[in-house]
Formats: structure tokens, sequence, C-alpha cells
């Protein structure tokens, strides 16, 4: 057992001896950051990181306190607070007090949050789940156009960044014409966090937020006159009954987010999840003959291919995790894709193993009343890929090429992946 420690603890990198050295920012942790956390856990689980500027927790049984202690560790305001963003990008977003960072699932606490989450839950029941499943087996197919006929396609791309991502503004009410779009205004909403933009990338940024927000909001008051069958719509007709009834403000901001986090991380999951099987041919073999069988697999897979690496909270005291204690008003990194990596939660973590009794407690989606809301549709997209798949395309293979990882500390996701089939 460590004890109480409230200096700088040492780099968890066994390489590196340096704190100033433990850099999610650079590419070679974005190629395998489950090695850096895994060392951490074994060497100093809960650290200082000064290029972070930040605590970082690394166990699953402390990521679950910190998730579940919400009086303690806050998400008010903690999503944008570690931003670094130029003057000039402010100026234009007006600040990271924008609409979007306000109204957020991931940087509001209760009562805020709860209001929230209300409103949107009905969306992700499993009876709306089971409606949309025959539109996503359906743009499985027509997404592979392409590798039908060519015999070969990029599919981060063309596939996995666009199930997800077509799904979700069906659900929500975006026009098919205006996808690509939506994808171009999340793409730079993600990369906002990163440092290393040039005061002229982080305008272009700056300005894709409020872009994609001011879209948001005129397709909220279009269907406040002319309601559709969306998620919207559906919103909105709830205000009648609401005790406190969301804005217009409020609901375009919260499907900018929702969309979002709908989409990146579901799409990165995917494109994880079809390289961890088309890596290991005995086990692609084995769908194939089984299909069936890839329902009571999506747990593992999404435990081994998280696609969060991880979010922030805020603490609101001094606290002790891992006998190491984290003063008031510091920045704390949870990372979720650290958490599913622990030998101590799950032996052999490196390994996909569909024998796993308790593969259902990774983190991929968070824990506690921020446990991701879309949860639900991600693993039925997941499932449906699974099956569709090895039942249509038994000889799909991975290309020979050299993949490269999105330089993201939030998300574990790949570049590019082309796949072939004979």
């Amino acid at each position: 057992m460590f004890a109480e420690n409230t200096e700088v603890p040492k780099c968890p990198v066994a390489h590196l001896r340096s704190p100033e050295q433990f850099n999610p920012f650079i590419p070679d942790f974005s190629q395998a950051p489950q090695k850096a956390f895994m060392t951490a856990q074994a060497e100093q689980p809960v650290f200082f990181s000064p290029v972070m500027n930040m605590w970082v927790v690394t166990r699953h049984e402390d990521l679950k306190i910190v998730m579940q202690d919400t009086e303690t560790f806050t998400s008010g305001g903690a999503f944008s607070a570690p931003a670094v963003v130029a003057p000039e990008a402010l100026k234009i977003m007006g600040g990271l007090d924008h609409p979007v960072y306000r109204y957020s699932f991931i940087n509001v606490d209760p009562p805020a949050h709860t209001r929230f989450r209300n409103n949107f839950q009905r969306a992700f029941t499993p009876r709306q789940i089971a409606i949309l499943e025959p539109q996503i087996r359906e743009l499985i197919h027509e997404l592979l156009a392409d590798l039908r006929s060519q015999k070969r396609a990029e599919v981060i791309t063309t596939f996995c960044n666009q199930l997800p991502l077509r799904t979700m503004c069906r659900l929500v009410g975006v026009p098919d014409q205006d996808v690509a779009q939506i994808k171009r205004w999340s793409t730079d909403y993600v990369r906002l966090p990163n440092p290393g933009w040039s005061v002229e990338e982080q305008q272009t940024i700056g300005q894709s937020v409020v872009d994609y927000y001011a879209y948001m909001l005129a397709l909220v008051k279009r269907y406040v006159s002319q309601p559709g069958e969306n998620l919207i719509s559906a919103v909105i007709e709830s205000r009648q009954s609401d005790a406190e009834p969301l804005t217009d403000e409020e609901i375009a901001a919260l499907m900018v987010n929702l969309v979002l986090a709908g989409h990146e991380t579901t799409a990165a999951l995917l494109g994880n999840t079809l390289h961890s099987l088309l890596s290991q041919r005995d086990l692609w073999e084995y769908f194939c003959k089984h299909p069936e069988r890839s329902a009571a697999a999506v747990d593992e897979f999404i435990r081994h291919g998280g696609s969060a690496i991880g979010l922030f909270r805020r603490t609101s005291r001094d606290v002790l995790i891992g006998e190491v204690k984290i003063p008031k008003d510091s920045t704390v990194w949870i990372a979720y894709l650290s958490g599913n990596y622990d030998p101590a939660k799950f032996s052999n973590p490196e390994k996909l193993d569909f024998s796993r009794d308790n593969a259902n407690e990774h983190l991929t989606f968070g824990h506690g009343i921020h446990y991701c809301i879309g949860a639900s549709l991600a693993k039925t997209e997941i499932r449906l890929v699974l099956e569709e798949l090895t039942r249509h395309y038994p000889s799909l293979r991975l290309a020979d090429q050299s993949l490269a990882r999105v330089p993201n500390f939030v998300l574990w996701a790949y570049q590019e992946m082309v796949l072939t089939i004979d």
C-alpha cells in the first residue's frame, strides 16, 4: 500500500522517469495508451501530470469511486476547464461558457444534469432501439457498397464513421443532406481540447462550434413550428407537461453534444472492434460460423477496444484516492480505458477473452449518474455490424497496411483502415 503522498509522484511510464514526460498529447501515447496505464497501475496508480496540469486516476476500483462520488468529484465545468484556447478563438465562441458547454450532459452536475437526462432518456428505451434495428441493418449494407463492388475500401471514413453518425442524425431529426457538415463540425469540436493548434486553426475550430450550435438551434426552432417523427420534436412536445421545460437553447446545445457523443465514440469502437477481430483470423472464422454468438461477445469487444480514453472531474474538497491526496479545485482525468485494462479487475486484460464473466463491468460508457445515455444504442450497433459482416462478408480481411491512431487524448480511434474481400 502507498503511504499518503502530497508530493508530485514519479512518472508512471517505466522508460520515462520525469513526470513531465507522461504525455498523452504525443503520437506514441495514442498508439497504445493501455501500455502507459498498465505501468501506472503497477507503479503509481494516482499521480499528478505537470504536462496535463491535472491528476490521473488509473485503477478500476478507484475510477468507480471517483465516478460515484459526484459531490467530491464534480462535473460542473470539468469538460471545458482543461481546454487551453487562444484568446482569438475564445472571442469567436464568447468564452468557454458557450451554450454547448453550459448545457452538456458531461459538463454539469445535478439538478441540471438530472433535468437534462430525464428529457432524453426516453429516446433510448429498448423499444425505441428495436425500432431502429432494421434501418441500421440496411445502412450497414448500403455503406459497404464500395467494398462489394471494388473488393477493397477504406472503412473508417466510409463505414465506421458513417453508420453511427447517420443513425444518430436520423434519430435526432437532422436531414440526410446535412450529415456531412455535421461530421465536419463534430471533428472540430473534438479537436478543441487538444493542444498544439495554431491560433488560426483554433479560430477555425471555434467557428465550427459556433456554427454547429447555430445550425442546431435553427433546427429546433423549425421543429417547434413543424413537428416531425424525431427526438427533437419529442423533447419539444414533452415541454407541455414538464415542470421545468427545456428552452430552445438548452435543447439545441444538448443535441449538439448528444450527436457528437453518439457517433464519435461508437465510430471509434467499430474501428477498434473490426481490427481486433480481423487481426485474429481464428476469431473471425469462429464468428462467421456462429454469428448468433456475437451478442454475447459485445461487452468484451467494448472492454478491449474502449474508445473513450478518459474525461474530467473537478474536486470540491481535498480528497484521498489510492492513499494519494488530491487537493481541492484540482482537475482529475478519469481514465476509462485504463480501468478496462486493470489486471486487478480483468485477468490478462490485453487478450480478447470471450469467456470472461465480468466483461460487462468495463468502464467504456462510464459509471454512475453519468453513464452513457446512448450505451444501449452503441451496443446494438456493434452487435448488428458483427452479425451482418460475419454472415454476408466471410472473406473480409485486413489489407497489408500501417495503421495510425487519431492524435487525441480523449478518443482512441484509427485514422484509416483498409479492408478487402475476395
